[in-house]
């Protein structure tokens, strides 16, 4: 039968142990059976025994008490390293095995003792993130996802768990900067990196702006918020006296946004009915005219990606749909996308 690793040199001491009680060795004086010697080599013959039995844990506790019992003796360090090294694979199979079949208690019970084993191990962490997050605990996740990108940032498969739950957890910002340190290497993921880059500016908008944001088909008046709250070349421009007046904006919360938009050409006042509609939806055929004004007012004057909706979908800057408004966020996006490629 082949023996355990290390089991030739234990049972190497505990033989010595026993001729020495017994007192053969010549002119040798029995040894004290307490004294930390003899306790260290029983523990590593019972811990030889119990790796023997797949009793990984129960090994590597006795290894370790034997280790601090003598700590002169190399060999049991070098079995805790082992058998610590052993146990962090079976635990970690054992976890990851009863995620796949959504046993979650025994998962996390499996990550629980993976921590304790090697706390500077990031696996253990992962599985308790994971586990966390199937049953919709997002914070306890976020959490134990930290910790375990801190034990391995350069792991790029925690470091985009990590980057997801931050989005999932609405931490926009932190999802950003991940997404961004990862696309470096992985260029598939600038479009996250943009989403998230994105959600943390709406979260962040002012209230006006963001009710904008949220309107699943925006009005003129609201696009025009938009435009005053992202562009600053929109904001401070100089309205010249005895332009056209539009007496459905008069008394608006929103009508110096409003009153800019017309001023710079976004919009006209019809001159019958002196109103420009601030409340009508903003057209999915308006948008290049709106855009290319706004990439010529940036100093912009290539204006190959403003021509058409068509060519607006193919530059990245509005997508194409059946829809025959916009939403506020595709509005946010566009504004965003044209600011980037004008400046």
């Amino acid at each position: 039968m082949t023996e355990p690793p290390g089991f030739g040199v234990v049972s190497g001491v505990v033989f010595a142990v026993v001729v020495a009680l017994a007192g053969c060795s010549s002119g040798t004086p029995p040894l004290d059976p307490s004294s930390p010697e003899v306790r260290a080599a029983a523990l590593a013959a019972r811990a030889e025994e119990d790796a023997a039995a797949g009793r990984l844990r129960d090994a590597l506790d006795a290894y370790r008490d034997a280790a601090r019992l003598a700590p002169g003796e190399a060999r049991y360090q070098e079995r805790v390293v082992e058998l610590r090294a052993s146990s962090v694979v079976s635990l970690r199979a054992e976890a990851e095995s009863a995620l796949a079949r959504e046993d979650l208690a025994s998962a996390r019970r499996a990550a629980l003792a993976l921590v304790e084993v090697a706390p500077e191990s990031p696996a253990g962490y992962h599985v308790l993130a994971s586990a966390a997050e199937r049953e919709g605990k997002l914070e306890d996740a976020w959490a134990a996802a930290q910790t375990a990108h801190a034990r391995a940032p350069a792991d790029a498969a925690l470091t985009e768990s990590l980057a997801e739950l931050a989005l999932k957890t609405s931490r926009f910002a932190e999802a950003a900067a991940l997404f961004g340190g990862l696309a470096k290497d992985d260029p598939s993921l600038r479009e996250k990196q943009t989403a998230a880059r994105l959600e943390f500016q709406m979260q962040n908008l002012p209230v006006a702006a963001r009710k904008a944001v949220a309107a699943p088909r925006i009005t003129r008046a609201q696009f025009a918020v938009l435009l005053y709250t992202l562009v600053s070349e929109v904001a401070s421009a100089r309205v010249a006296p005895g332009g056209d007046v539009a007496v459905d904006v008069l008394d608006r919360p929103d009508r110096t946004p409003l009153v800019k938009a017309i001023a710079l050409g976004f919009f006209s006042v019809a001159r019958g009915t002196h109103l420009v509609g601030a409340d009508t939806p903003v057209a999915r055929g308006e948008m290049p005219g709106h855009l290319r004004r706004l990439a010529a007012l940036l100093g912009s004057r290539d204006e190959t990606c403003f021509l058409a909706p068509a060519s607006l979908a193919g530059c990245g800057i509005l997508p194409e749909t059946t829809s025959r408004q916009v939403s506020g966020r595709e509005a946010f996006a566009a504004i965003d996308v044209t600011l980037g490629l004008s400046r």
